[in-house]
């Protein structure tokens, strides 16, 4: 369900949402949200905007500090959240050394084109266009026949939305459109730690049916890491057996319970609902209070 009265990974304008950050207030309200966090992707900027945060203290919301960090398990992008942040230190470093959409999109645009060209097809980035590279890429594919057959036999399913081919395609490193994160992306092992340590935060696997088949080894090499948490509600987790497998794997490795619905738009709330009728517990929100205070001995 889009928004439950607890949604713990949510996005605004301030990075690839569509609302403002006092528009998301106002319309996570309206839907009956008590307990919230904003996780933009690396950025920690909602949480500086004071309009916003009296908004919803006036609402009698409560939340806490959230960011969706961009890294990589060797060549497979995954993202990591992070909650209870010290906002102070994590926009120092992310001002400097984060991957905001922008540098995202621009990296695309520029490996996309190499891939296309070195398979023998061409994609047109139209710079006034401004629309994501990703939906560039993704309708040139489905305009060549020949490549789309190639496409997907390597990786069936890949072409049946845009995000299914961002997950499956070019970040999947078994994918001739495969875009390597080297260079650009942290390591899962740099970014748990700095969560940890230097924003004095938990670290928590954002929605790991995304990784597909390498999800279960994604899962291992996190928790071998000391990552805190695992993101076992979410859109992807689209039947009660996904989530029972997501809770019971928690459960074995001491990790905390946490989810999201990881909203972007206001069209987001009927689709979600459509797909996902799993509702967030409220607890969640109190055991991540819980987990912040006794591992960063607030």
């Amino acid at each position: 369900m889009i928004f439950s009265s607890c949604d713990m990974h949510t996005h605004t304008s301030c990075s690839d949402g569509e609302l403002s950050p006092v528009e998301f207030v106002k319309f996570a309200h309206a839907h009956g949200v008590k307990y919230f966090s904003v996780t933009d992707h690396d950025t920690v900027d909602f949480y500086f905007n004071k309009e916003a945060l009296q908004l919803a203290k006036q609402y009698s919301m409560e939340y806490i500090t959230g960011c969706e960090f961009v890294c990589r398990v060797g060549k497979h992008p995954i993202e990591i959240l992070g909650y209870g942040l010290d906002i102070v230190a994590a926009k120092k470093y992310l001002d400097k050394h984060g991957v905001p959409e922008e540098k995202m999109q621009a990296m695309r645009v520029k490996h996309g084109s190499k891939i296309f060209k070195k398979l023998g097809y061409k994609v047109v980035f139209a710079e006034e266009n401004k629309r994501d590279p990703v939906d560039v890429m993704y309708e040139a594919v489905l305009a060549q026949e020949s490549l789309k057959t190639k496409l997907l036999k390597e990786e069936p399913g890949m072409l049946v939305s845009s995000g299914k081919f961002l997950r499956l395609g070019l970040n999947n490193p078994k994918c001739s459109m495969f875009i390597s994160p080297k260079g650009y992306y942290p390591s899962y092992k740099k970014m748990i730690r700095l969560i940890q340590k230097k924003f004095h935060g938990i670290a928590v696997l954002a929605h790991p049916y995304h990784y597909a088949s390498h999800m279960d080894e994604i899962m291992q090499k996190c928790v071998k890491k000391g990552i805190d948490g695992i993101e076992c509600y979410h859109y992807t987790v689209d039947s009660k057996e996904k989530n029972a497998y997501l809770v019971n794997f928690a459960k074995q490795h001491g990790l905390l319970i946490t989810g999201g619905s990881d909203f972007h738009c206001k069209s987001d709330v009927q689709q979600t609902r459509e797909k996902n009728m799993l509702k967030i517990p409220d607890t969640i929100f109190f055991n991540m209070q819980s987990e912040i205070k006794s591992k960063t001995n607030i």
